[in-house]
């Protein structure tokens, strides 16, 4: 009788020898990810080359995609990392025509130094994260998340760099959100400052009504934890956002002007 099971084991066995001698053969290997570029704090101009250099690698490489990983220092503001990252990606957007989908903003959390990371990641990859970094949860009393800058379309030209809010809220909220989201009895408090040559005191108004309501109708912040402040005036149009666990104080002279802001509506 015809034995099958050797003429199996025949063939089989040279193909079985060919994959251990060749493990590629066996499954597909997935190339890996590729940090393009490294970098601490920079000048805008030298910022825009390096993310024109990204451009031209990603436009080489059409499926891969592109991770802009920031790492902030335990002495800055814990929404820098995340607005560093939606900067990079923001230009690349509107500058370079780079899909939104193909680039990843990442808050690389905390490390030794402020680090800016470029990376090219294959289908299937992911960048190695920083051996030294961690993410810092540390419970503060009150204490500032950010602070950015704010525009308006009478402002001059070359005001700056990158699109501001109310161009681009999220960019510049996001990571504030979810900051709130995960401490639900937290207090937001919005303080605006108004430029001192460019502004009537009015102004500030519109600002806080803005975020506010960015806040509330993207990403679902009950209003009554959001409270608006006008800080007074500066140089430059600004924004800050500061954060308030419960049972703690917000800083006297928000408190103050809070409840003047209210009594005047």
């Amino acid at each position: 009788m015809f034995n099958f099971s050797r003429l199996r084991l025949k063939y089989l066995l040279p193909v079985i020898c060919l994959l251990l001698i060749h493990p590629a053969l066996a499954q597909t290997k997935i190339p890996p990810a590729v940090k393009f570029d490294e970098f601490g704090d920079t000048e805008a101009s030298d910022l825009i080359a390096r993310l024109d250099n990204l451009a031209v690698g990603l436009q080489n490489e059409p499926a891969a995609r592109g991770f802009l990983i920031v790492y902030r220092t335990r002495r800055d503001l814990p929404g820098l990392s995340n607005r560093y990252a939606h900067r990079m990606k923001g230009y690349l957007v509107e500058s370079r025509g780079i899909s939104p989908e193909r680039l990843v903003a990442v808050d690389g959390g905390v490390a030794s130094c402020l680090t800016q990371e470029l990376w090219i990641v294959p289908v299937g990859a992911t960048p190695q994260p920083r051996a030294d970094a961690y993410s810092n949860s540390f419970a503060y009393a009150a204490y500032k998340f950010d602070e950015h800058f704010y525009a308006r379309p009478s402002d001059p030209v070359d005001i700056g760099y990158w699109p501001l809010p109310p161009a681009d809220l999220n960019a510049y909220l996001e990571a504030f959100a979810l900051a709130l989201q995960k401490e639900p009895r937290a207090d937001a408090y919005l303080v605006a400052y108004t430029s001192a040559q460019l502004d009537r005191t009015t102004f500030a108004g519109e600002m806080l009504r803005r975020e506010r309501d960015f806040l509330i109708k993207q990403y679902g912040i009950k209003p009554a934890r959001i409270k608006t402040v006008y800080g007074g005036r500066r140089k430059w149009r600004a924004m800050e956002l500061w954060i308030v666990p419960p049972g703690e104080d917000a800083p006297s002279e928000f408190r103050v002007r809070a409840s003047q802001n209210r009594r005047r509506r």
